[in-house]
């Protein structure tokens, strides 16, 4: 119960980044949420994810909602619309109306002021935010679309999305030099002097280190995130290039059997 005799409200913080590279993170939209949350005395749950807002699924956010018909929350509170969804402007719309005209949720977007306690934000504001939300996406999608085609007119195109390559060495020995702090910490010791493109985010560099074995043995098949093998196809995954996969490991084996003398 709150000081004043009423229910205490409970409220949803939903956070999401479209990648886990270094240059997103969802702790910025967390931090101010949680300061809002805070102000008003709410109790909260926090739920984050990476994903796609325009073609990816959000499984996350979907089970919030269905938390939300199970009436475990008062107010779902997110940092923007477009962290919310990117999605067609009609979708958005039909189901933000549903969660509060049906689920009796209070919907709060904290960018734009938008509330579905307040007539002219929800009804106005909100439906136009919706559209610019889509709208970039939609342009984004058709400036990629267009620099594809450009380059395999010009024979440059390779396909896919260059993979985001992790020094092993470096991170086993910050790590062993700072067994106690956590992931954040760790990823800032990681990234602290390097350049901007070769930065990661703390998602990556946990997902690496849990898959590492680097307090003792060899390391793994499958990996090649050192710079040593940057820019050669050993770089690829072993499961698209399983020939490679006895080379790989030899590579390995030496660099890690190196790093522990």
């Amino acid at each position: 119960m709150s000081s004043n005799g009423r229910p205490a409200q409970k409220a949803v913080i939903y956070a999401r980044c479209s990648t886990d590279e270094s240059r997103q993170d969802v702790e910025v939209q967390l931090a101010e949420l949680r300061r809002y949350a805070q102000a008003f005395g709410w109790g909260y749950d926090e739920v984050w994810e990476y994903d796609s807002g325009f073609k990816g699924e959000q499984p996350k956010l979907q089970a919030v909602l269905k938390r939300i018909k199970r009436k475990e929350y008062d107010t779902l509170l997110i940092y923007s619309l477009d962290r919310f969804s990117r999605q067609a402007p009609s979708k958005v719309n039909r189901l933000l109306d549903e969660l509060v005209e049906q689920d009796g949720v209070r919907f709060i977007s904290r960018l734009e002021g938008i509330d579905s306690a307040n007539e002219l934000t929800w009804n106005v504001v909100r439906p136009i935010f919706a559209y610019f939300a889509n709208l970039f996406s939609r342009n984004l999608s058709e400036k990629i679309k267009a620099g594809i085609r450009h380059q395999r007119e010009n024979g440059a195109y390779r396909g896919g999305r260059p993979s985001k390559q992790l020094d092993v060495d470096r991170l086993r020995t910050i790590r062993l030099a700072n067994p106690k702090v956590g992931w954040r910490i760790l990823t800032k010791l990681y990234n602290d002097g390097l350049p901007d493109k070769q930065q990661v985010s703390f998602t990556l560099l946990r997902r690496v280190y849990q898959k590492l074995p680097l307090a003792g043995g060899g390391p793994p098949s499958g990996f090649a995130i050192s710079p040593a093998t940057r820019g050669s196809p050993l770089q690829r995954p072993a499961r698209h290039l399983p020939e490679l996969a006895p080379l790989r490991n030899q590579v390995f084996a030496t660099r890690y059997s190196a790093s522990l003398q």
